[in-house]
């Protein structure tokens, strides 16, 4: 018989174990809902849960006090123990943080008991910010400081360095725009000095200087002298060098300055006119390639055929491009060769070249 109560006892001491068990788990509350962003779309990343107010009313930390939720295509469910029933009042702090870590915002929930899932219009107070919900986020008044938000500091130092590095590479950017723009007003320069029309002047096209490209040679060397210094046309991997800044000319020897010097892999190539007489050629100055703009077509067509062929200075938004490297001439029709070569939509091609009228 004293066993038999023994057993009675604990059996009902397991009974009220289970059955507060299951009290406790139902007095959270559930919140269920969609999220989207600003924008629209349903919201990807993460949303932490912070407790802010008064303990509960034993004056212990609710379960769960600190919580961290996936949001995965907009979907939100988490459990949370209400914070309505709290003196003196309590609040939850949500606060969302997208995958791409480009949209943030903060929400003040407080949450009633409910056997029923809640939506996220049930539990907002007060909105204050841009929410991705189209409800906003808000506060009941008290302000909430940057070490109150679980994780926000490290955020805002992790988004001020991509706002750092970003800004290095628009200013880097704008660098080598203001470059292309100075290299194209140069070569507008040289090519005016050669005014379209006849001329009997002999050319060196397409002529790679003498020397070694290895980021330490500064000295390089022209086949010919040219018959004017003004003349030449010195390329650097595209781009128009300047006499004088980046370079200095003295007969046929090119050295370059501190800090200009060819590095491995740099193409130079050169066009300058010589001293002499040669065959009739007419100039034709800055022409349009026939074709279509679009990523997609690679040929071209020319109003009459470079003679010679060498001849044709090709540019692509200022930026020299390179024969049977970049594109095929082919009489008349230039054919680009690589996909990262043809013209984009919004990109200008220009042609410059001579065409022989005379033996």
């Amino acid at each position: 018989m004293e066993i038999l109560r023994q057993r009675l006892s604990i059996f009902t001491f397991c009974l009220t174990l289970l059955a507060t068990c299951a009290f406790a788990q139902s007095t959270l509350s559930q919140i269920q809902d969609t999220v989207y962003t600003p924008n629209g779309t349903l919201f990807n990343g993460t949303v932490i849960i912070t407790w802010t107010g008064s303990s509960t009313q034993s004056g212990n930390s609710p379960a769960p006090y600190n919580t961290s939720v996936n949001i995965y295509n907009g979907a939100l469910s988490v459990l949370l123990v209400p914070s309505t029933t709290v003196t003196p009042a309590a609040y939850y702090q949500a606060v969302y943080n997208s995958s791409d870590g480009l949209v943030t915002w903060t929400e003040t929930w407080q949450v009633a008991p409910s056997s029923t899932p809640l939506t996220l219009a049930q539990v907002r107070t007060t909105n204050s910010s841009d929410a991705g919900t189209g409800g906003g986020a808000g506060n009941d008044g008290s302000p909430i400081t940057i070490s109150q938000v679980s994780g926000l500091n490290s955020y805002l130092s992790a988004l001020n360095n991509s706002i750092t590095s970003i800004t290095a590479l628009v200013n880097a950017f704008g660098a080598t725009i203001t470059s292309m723009s100075n290299s194209l007003a140069n070569v507008n320069t040289e090519v005016t000095s050669l005014t379209a029309g006849t001329t009997n002047a002999a050319f060196s096209d397409a002529e790679i200087p003498g020397g070694t490209v290895n980021g330490s040679n500064a000295s390089f060397t022209l086949a010919s002298n040219p018959g004017a210094a003004a003349s030449v046309m010195l390329f650097r991997n595209g781009l128009v060098q300047t006499n004088g800044v980046d370079y200095t000319l003295s007969g046929r020897n090119v050295t370059f300055t501190s800090g200009e010097i060819p590095r491995w892999g740099d193409v130079l190539v050169a066009y300058y006119r010589l001293a002499g007489t040669g065959p009739t050629s007419t100039f034709i100055d800055d022409e349009v390639p026939q074709g279509a703009v679009n990523g997609i077509n690679q040929t071209f067509t020319l109003s009459a055929a470079p003679n010679p062929a060498a001849s044709l200075k090709l540019f692509k938004n200022g930026s020299l491009l390179e024969q049977n490297a970049d594109y095929q001439l082919n009489g008349t029709t230039v054919t680009f060769l690589r996909q990262s070569a043809t013209p984009q939509a919004g990109d200008s091609v220009s042609a410059y070249y001579r065409v022989r009228t005379g033996s």
